[in-house]
C-alpha cells in the first residue's frame, strides 16, 4: 500500500502539474491576445470581442489594457471591462516593468499581467486573478479528493485480496504448527515408555534378560510404535512433496475389493464386526495398484475400528456414466460436524483428549494424498442417522494405454 500511495501521488501531482500548466497557458495566450498590437489597434471595439478569446482561468470582463512608451509612461489606456484605479494602475505598471518575466502576478493586488513588446514601448495586459486562483483551488482540491477516494477503493480492494491471498497461506501456517504439535505428542508417550523401562533395567543389572523379559518386550513394542509412526509421516511427506513414480494401468477394481474384503473378514470376526459387500463385477479403472490398494484398506479397516462391537460394515462398488464409485459405510458413533472438515487432516482425531482409539490420525491424511494422485475425490458424510461413509470417486477409463509418469 505503501508503495501504491506513493505510485499514485506520483501520478496524481504529474496531472495536477499537467493541469495547472494548461491553465497558466490559457492565462498567457488570452492575456496575450489582448495586449497584442492588432488587438490593440481596435481597442475601441475591445468590449466587444472579449469572446473570441476567453479563457475559464479569467474573467474577460476584468482585462485592462495599457500601452507603455520607452519611458516607462502610459502612453495609451484602453480599460475595456475592467476598471483600475490610477493609483493601482501606476503600481502595477511599475512592477510589471521591473520584472524580466512577460508573464506574472502582482501580489499586492493579486492582478495577473502579461507584457508585449510592441515597437520601443510594451503593451501590458492585466486581469483579475480571483477566478484564476478558484480554479487552481478547485482543482487542488478535486485532485485531493480523487486522490483519497482512490486510495480508500485500493485499500479496500487489497484488504480483501490480502485476505484471501493469504488465508491458504496461513492455514498452511496452522496446520503446520498442528503438525509438529501433534508429532511431538504422538512421539512423547512412546519415548516415555522406553526411557522409563530403561531406568528399570539399569536399576538391575545383575538380573537377566528373562528375569526383566516384560520391560523388554515392552520396550520393542514401543519402539515398533515409533518405527510405524515415522513410516507413516515420511510416507505422507514424500507423496505430498515429491509424487512418487507411479504406474497407471487398467486395474481390475472388482478383484482388488473383493481380496481386501476376504483379508479383512477375521479382523472384523474379532472386533465383532458384520462386515459384508456390494461389488459390481468386471469394474475397470486408470490407477496405480498399489496406492488403490492401500486406499481400500485404509478405508475398510477405519470402517472395521469405528463400526463398535455389534456394528456392520457395507462396502459397495459400482459405476456411472462418468465415474466408478467406492464406498465405505459403517455404524457407531457418527463423526462430530465440527470435525468433518478436518477429518483428513494429519494427526486430526475425533478424540480431542486422545484417550480412546489406536491409531495416530494419520491414515485418512494418507488416503486423501493417494486419491489425489489417482485424480479421484474423496469425501466423508455422517450422521447419527445413516452413520459414517467414505465415498471415493474415480473417473472411467478412456483406453487401455499405459502410462508412467512422477
Amino acid at each position: 500500500m505503501v508503495l501504491i500511495s506513493i505510485v499514485l501521488i506520483l501520478f496524481f501531482l504529474m496531472m495536477t502539474g499537467i493541469v495547472y500548466n494548461e491553465i497558466n497557458t490559457g492565462v498567457q495566450n488570452t492575456l496575450k491576445y489582448y495586449s497584442s498590437e492588432n488587438l490593440f489597434n481596435r481597442f475601441f471595439v475591445l468590449g466587444k470581442t472579449v469572446d473570441d478569446a476567453t479563457s475559464y482561468a479569467i474573467d474577460p470582463a476584468t482585462i485592462c489594457v495599457v500601452g507603455v512608451n520607452e519611458y516607462n509612461e502610459i502612453s495609451m489606456l484602453d480599460s475595456g471591462g475592467g476598471v483600475m484605479d490610477a493609483d493601482v494602475l501606476g503600481f502595477s505598471v511599475d512592477y510589471a516593468m521591473q520584472n524580466d518575466s512577460e508573464f506574472g502576478i502582482v501580489p499586492r493586488y493579486r492582478l495577473l499581467y502579461y507584457k508585449n513588446r510592441i515597437g520601443p514601448g510594451y503593451r501590458i495586459a492585466f486581469a483579475d486573478s480571483t477566478r484564476y486562483f478558484v480554479n487552481l483551488k478547485d482543482m487542488l482540491f478535486a485532485a485531493g479528493v480523487l486522490f483519497l477516494a482512490t486510495l480508500l477503493v485500493l485499500y479496500i480492494i487489497y484488504r480483501q485480496m490480502a485476505k484471501i491471498f493469504i488465508k491458504p497461506v496461513e492455514k498452511a501456517w496452522t496446520q503446520q504448527q498442528n503438525f509438529i504439535a501433534d508429532a511431538s505428542h504422538e512421539l512423547k508417550t512412546p519415548l516415555t515408555v522406553i526411557l522409563a523401562n530403561c531406568d528399570i533395567l539399569l536399576s538391575h543389572p545383575t538380573q537377566t534378560v528373562d528375569d526383566q523379559i516384560k520391560w523388554v518386550e515392552s520396550t520393542n513394542e514401543e519402539a515398533s510404535h515409533m518405527k510405524e509412526l515415522v513410516n507413516k509421516m515420511l510416507f505422507l511427506a514424500k507423496n505430498e512433496a515429491m509424487r512418487p513414480q507411479q504406474i497407471y494401468d487398467m486395474l481390475n477394481l472388482s478383484d482388488l475389493v473383493t481380496k481386501v474384503m476376504l483379508q479383512f473378514e477375521p479382523v472384523a470376526f474379532e472386533a465383532g464386526v458384520e462386515i459384508a459387500s456390494q461389488i459390481e463385477p468386471d469394474i475397470e479403472i486408470r490407477a496405480d495398484g498399489t496406492a488403490v490398494n492401500q486406499i481400500i484398506h485404509i478405508l475398510v479397516d477405519n470402517a472395521v475400528k469405528y463400526a463398535g462391537i455389534g456394528g456392520n460394515v457395507q462396502v459397495t462398488l459400482k459405476k456411472t456414466k462418468t465415474h466408478v464409485i467406492l464406498s465405505t459405510h459403517n455404524s457407531g458413533a457418527p463423526i462430530p460436524a465440527e470435525d468433518l472438515p478436518h477429518i483428513f487432516e494429519r494427526f486430526y482425531r475425533s478424540d480431542k483428549a486422545r484417550t480412546s482409539g489406536s491409531g495416530y490420525g494419520l491414515g485418512l491424511a494418507i488416503c486423501k494424498s493417494l486419491a489425489e494422485q489417482q485424480h479421484a475425490d474423496i469425501s466423508v458424510a455422517s450422521d447419527a442417522e445413516h452413520g459414517t461413509e467414505f465415498t471415493v470417486r474415480f473417473s472411467k477409463p478412456r483406453g487401455r494405454k499405459k502410462v508412467s509418469e512422477k
